[in-house]
């Protein structure tokens, strides 16, 4: 979609409507100047020059994390506003930056789900990121059979990011599957951002196929597919193999795996992974003006996920998105069209030891909703990305 949108910074828009639901009356004069884009620079400087604010600022979004756990019942998307909250919720602490959150996001990370937990090991990397405090317990996580690969993946790629040892000598595959191949996968993105032009509640704003994952010296990666501007380097339709060029160097949240609701079937799953594989090498482009959303030759990111699952004989969205009114067809009408897809199974727990008990004012610096170093993304451009990928024979 419109990579290049003007809106009130991403990590502003997030914080207000992650924490805008719950605060208390106390915090409505702070709301009420995240509303406005004008004093978004008044709002940087009470966040940055206050630990007050930033206190307060952590326990709004703990406790949002906090709500939607305690009400989960049944199916995990019972309540998808405080879901997509509670995820936001832990990205936000996670561009805040502080040590003394790491103990609770552990505790949070034993009652979650996967793609909860895919988020809260993003956000322990961040927070802990030149001290390496969270290295125990990631390791634990990237170790650990009964951990899915897509978790343990991300769990790999944050020990490399905070400086920690990050590959295992004779690594075992998982025992649970999590993310199945061929689902649709999301992210943030700025047109489905939470300034959104359609829907300000639902923060999906890009989407690829999940083709599996491997393990490539000591360590498990990610697959994936996808269609992004080619401005970027690389552009267009490629293969990656990472959590942090999916989610545009950590710059955006992850949101989940989907299906549609009649699942497909094992040779349909072994189409689209195929299919995914082959696009992703051809140099096919992407569709800026998005008059043509599902190729042949040029795709938006949507409009390429799409296409892949028509072609196994699956229609993702009803074509009404597409044409007249409807279109064009967005990532998050397509998140909703879709069903999640996470199979039940028991979750480890791991006791995160040794954590940082105070405040660390070098991770709270200028604008404090922008992160340092590499975690930041700059303008809008992406490294070059290995784009050849050779996976491991499908189990």
């Amino acid at each position: 979609m419109n990579w290049t949108l003007k809106t009130l910074p991403l990590s502003a828009t997030i914080l207000l409507s992650s924490i805008s639901a719950y605060a208390s009356t106390e915090a409505d004069d702070f709301l009420i100047k995240l509303q406005d884009p004008v004093k978004t620079a008044e709002v940087r400087n009470i966040a940055s020059g206050s630990r007050m604010s930033l206190d307060f600022l952590s326990r709004a979004l703990l406790g949002n994390v906090e709500k939607y756990l305690a009400a989960a019942r049944g199916p995990y998307e019972d309540d998808i506003k405080a879901r997509l909250k509670a995820i936001d919720s832990i990205w936000a602490l996670g561009e805040i930056g502080d040590p003394k959150l790491m103990s609770k996001l552990s505790e949070f990370y034993s009652e979650s789900d996967d793609v909860l937990r895919v988020n809260l090991i993003i956000s322990m990397g961040k927070i802990s990121k030149g001290d390496g405090k969270a290295g125990p317990f990631l390791l634990k996580v990237a170790a650990s059979t009964e951990e899915t690969e897509p978790v343990r993946a991300v769990a790999f790629e944050m020990l490399e990011k905070i400086g920690y040892p990050s590959s295992i000598t004779n690594l075992a595959r998982s025992r649970h599957t999590g993310i199945e191949k061929g689902d649709i996968v999301y992210t943030g993105g700025m047109l489905g951002s939470m300034a959104g032009w359609v829907s300000p509640d639902l923060p999906v704003g890009h989407s690829g196929l999940f083709l599996g994952t491997e393990v490539n010296n000591g360590r498990i990666n990610i697959l994936v597919t996808d269609c992004i501007p080619n401005y970027f380097t690389p552009g267009g339709v490629r293969n990656i193999r990472s959590w942090y060029h999916f989610t545009h160097h950590f710059f955006y949240p992850y949101y989940g795996n989907r299906t549609t609701p009649v699942k497909p079937t094992p040779v349909q799953r072994k189409q689209l992974v195929d299919l995914g594989y082959k696009l992703g090498g051809l140099g096919l482009r992407y569709n800026n003006t998005h008059l043509t959303q599902k190729g042949p030759v040029s795709f938006d990111c949507v409009g390429y996920t799409e296409y892949i699952y028509e072609q196994v004989g699956l229609n993702p969205t009803d074509n009404s998105y597409e044409t007249g009114a409807g279109w064009p067809l967005t990532p998050w009408e397509q998140f909703i069209a879709l069903k999640p897809n996470f199979p039940g199974r028991p979750e480890p727990t791991y006791p995160l030891t040794n954590v940082v008990t105070h405040p660390h004012q070098g991770l709270i610096t200028g604008d404090f909703i922008y992160l340092p170093a590499d975690f930041t993304i700059k303008s809008v451009q992406v490294p070059e990305v290995n784009t050849d990928i050779r996976p491991a024979p499908a189990d």
